[in-house]
């Protein structure tokens, strides 16, 4: 087998992992051995490890000492709780990013090219770089909110998310419907309403969340592995955040409607590069 060689043999290495994770070679929980993938690409183990190293920092490989490297699963149970935490978090830090600086011409611009870059993405047969521009997309929506702990939390969240997501090649089948997904968020941000941008972030997440939970018991249901279990609480399916002044549908209905709040002000970290309101 050859390789076509990037900038160094490890970064070689790590894509052609890459693509067969994403290209289903490689199912979730699936063990990565060293030895056979050193064989089979004529490499070295230590390339072969540092290249699963890059990949473990990337969210689609799981190390662990003595045992070795797995591709990354998250069951169902996990997938919900991560997903509806970015549901009620996101929304909030997209909501104070705008009411610091939606009147930012920075801001703005940051937004529109982080769409752009996640158009132009979606054009090119790579499922990474998608996750890569969706994540960055959603990160400049939220990046200036002025709360260090919420950006932390949301950090983690997404990794876990872009694991998901690439794990159960979401993207590779769903890229095109990408940018309509996300033009509600885009057009918020631009008419710099932060009730209608709050309410469209959380049916996003929620929307995705929906899909790839979907996607999962459809895939654990062929493989005979059963239907994935109740919510907590006992009734059938998994419960989602609500509230947000104004809430896109989502599923057919509106989601819930909860009084506006005050602007407080602009949060630490906003941005000023001398827009006028």
């Amino acid at each position: 087998m050859v390789l076509q060689r990037p900038d160094t043999m490890t970064e070689a290495v790590s894509k052609h992992i890459r693509d067969a994770i994403v290209g289903g070679s490689f199912e979730p929980g699936a063990r990565l051995p060293e030895v056979a993938l050193a064989t089979d690409l004529n490499t070295s183990r230590g390339t072969v490890r540092e290249a699963l190293r890059m990949l473990a920092d990337r969210g689609l490989v799981d190390v662990f000492p003595r045992r070795g490297a797995f591709v990354s699963q998250l069951s169902p149970r996990a997938t919900w709780e991560i997903t509806s935490l970015r549901a009620l978090l996101e929304p909030y830090a997209a909501r104070l990013a705008l009411e610091a600086c939606g009147s930012s011409r920075v801001y703005q611009e940051e937004v529109r090219s982080a769409f752009d870059r996640l158009r132009q993405a979606t054009t090119g047969a790579d499922p990474l770089a998608v996750a890569d521009a969706d994540a960055g997309f959603h990160r400049a929506v939220f990046l200036h909110c002025g709360h260090q702990m919420l950006l932390d939390r949301l950090d983690t969240l997404q990794v876990l998310s872009r694991r998901i997501v690439l794990t159960n090649q979401l993207f590779a089948a769903d890229a095109a419907t990408l940018v309509g997904q996300h033009q509600p968020i885009a057009t918020a941000v631009e008419r710099r309403d932060a009730d209608r941008l709050e309410g469209a972030v959380r049916a996003h997440v929620i929307q995705a969340g929906e899909l790839l939970l979907a996607r999962m018991d459809a895939s654990a249901t062929a493989h005979g592995r059963g239907h994935r279990p109740p919510k907590p609480g006992g009734s059938q399916g998994y419960s989602w955040p609500t509230g947000g002044a104004i809430q896109p549908k989502v599923g057919g209905r509106a989601r819930g409607r909860t009084r506006p709040r005050p602007s407080t002000g602009s949060p630490p970290g906003t941005i000023d590069d001398g827009a006028e309101p």
